[in-house]
């Protein structure tokens, strides 16, 4: 027994296959959508009670948050500000504190030359007494 195919009756047997394929991957995804919207509903039903009482105040709910927000915001701005006064104070006290450390380090040389001087000057009167 021989047969043959022709190129129409091919063509025909190919658009068939994709048909069955693209079929298959609809009812797969179907199936799949359709599970994810049974989860979906299971979780509204078991959140129903919760989502009566939420909806009716969603909008205060809004600009409470946008509120808390709006305070949290300035709240950091000043603390930021805080800081950055806070940096400066204490770099202007370093600068003063060294400053101060550096005339005290100048007024405690200017007298101990003072003291030597003066030191000599009586250790040269004992000397010329002698």
């Amino acid at each position: 027994m021989q047969g043959s195919i022709t190129l129409n009756e091919l063509g025909i047997f190919i658009i068939f296959a994709l048909i069955v394929v693209a079929g298959g991957y609809a009812i797969v995804t179907l199936k799949n959508i359709n599970a994810l919207i049974k989860v979906a509903s299971a979780t509204l039903q078991k959140n129903q009670g919760h989502l009566n009482q939420i909806i009716p105040n969603i909008n205060e709910i809004s600009e409470n948050t946008a509120k808390i927000s709006e305070e949290i915001k300035k709240s950091v701005d000043e603390a930021g500000e805080a800081v950055r006064t806070i940096s400066h104070e204490t770099a202007d006290t370093v600068l003063t504190i060294n400053e101060t450390a550096d005339y005290l380090a100048k007024y405690a040389l200017v007298i101990g030359e003072i003291a030597k001087t003066i030191v000599n000057m009586f250790s040269s009167n004992e000397k010329a007494m002698k």
